[in-house]
């Protein structure tokens, strides 16, 4: 199995069309099949059918295409890692992240890496922290934004001058929406929205048992789409502040914690020594963590 042909493999799926694909790759369409081919018969399993709508993932397909998209990741990783030193840094900094007002300044660290270091990009890749763990273990992300943070013996660990504070995003008009402050026995009988992983740990810390007597009519593991099912009318939804847009005109409103609840965030990476460009990122935050103060 070649590294060459996981790559056509993805692009094939990326496409859904082999013709689309082979212009892509700049190969022709009876190389790309037999590539192919070449890949089902080395498997001895089907992975692709042509249908209707083009190309579709068989489940063996749909099980290569995950772990290839792995391989070739790592594959790209590890040859900007082992760029020779005389050249200029440059590569990729891979950052997993959740929904965070903290994402501020690492905006800001990443504009200065490439101010320094034009050849740097970035790939940021969104989730929860439970979820992002074990690809930061694994060496699929650089570094990862930590919610909630905590401590760890064998990472090195950056804490961030700023803090999140949690609340509830509702309908300006609604009986939570009228609140001041809100405390867990305001949300007693109420309709909720949370994250899974803030469920089975933050706002348990907060709320105790009056959480069993709110009623968790969805969760989710990132707040985006949430906004629309406050905008539905059912139910509010426990987040972080300053994620949506909750100013004077918008038809939704930020109502904090009573007595106020605060997240605070910061950088994890691997204990061994960072790749080049990984280096000159966390310079960058820690100069962007100074200027903050």
């Amino acid at each position: 199995m070649e590294l060459r042909t996981l790559e056509y493999f993805l692009a094939v799926a990326r496409e859904g069309n082999i013709s689309n694909a082979a212009k892509t790759l700049h190969v022709t369409q009876p190389t790309l099949s037999r590539q192919l081919s070449s890949l089902e018969k080395e498997f001895g399993r089907e992975l692709y059918t042509r249908g209707p709508k083009g190309i579709e993932l068989t489940d063996q397909g749909a099980i290569l295409h995950h772990y290839a998209e792995s391989i070739v990741e790592m594959a790209r990783k590890a040859e900007s890692d082992m760029m020779p030193p005389e050249r200029s840094i440059g590569g990729t900094v891979h950052i997993a992240a959740g929904e965070s007002q903290a994402m501020a300044l690492i905006a800001q660290a990443m504009d200065k890496t490439r101010q320094s270091y034009p050849a740097v990009d970035f790939a940021i890749h969104s989730g929860t922290t439970a979820e992002l763990k074990d690809g930061l273990v694994r060496g699929f992300y650089d570094v990862m934004l930590e919610c909630e943070m905590r401590d760890h013996a064998k990472m090195n660990t950056m804490p961030l001058p700023i803090t999140d504070t949690w609340g509830a995003i509702a309908l300006r008009d609604s009986a939570v929406g009228r609140l001041e402050g809100i405390s867990p026995s305001d949300l007693e009988g109420q309709s909720i929205a949370a994250s899974r992983q803030a469920l089975a740990g933050t706002l348990r810390d907060w709320a105790g048992d009056a959480l069993d007597r709110m009623r968790v009519v969805a969760t989710f593991n990132l707040p985006l789409n949430g906004r629309y099912l406050v905008r539905q009318g059912m139910c509010c939804m426990l987040t972080y502040e300053g994620l949506f847009d909750t100013s004077e005109g918008s038809d939704l409103v930020f109502v904090p914690f009573a007595p106020r609840f605060e997240a605070h965030q910061g950088l994890v990476w691997r204990s061994t020594m960072p790749n080049r460009q990984t280096q000159a990122f966390l310079d960058a935050m820690e100069r962007v963590c100074e200027e903050r103060g």
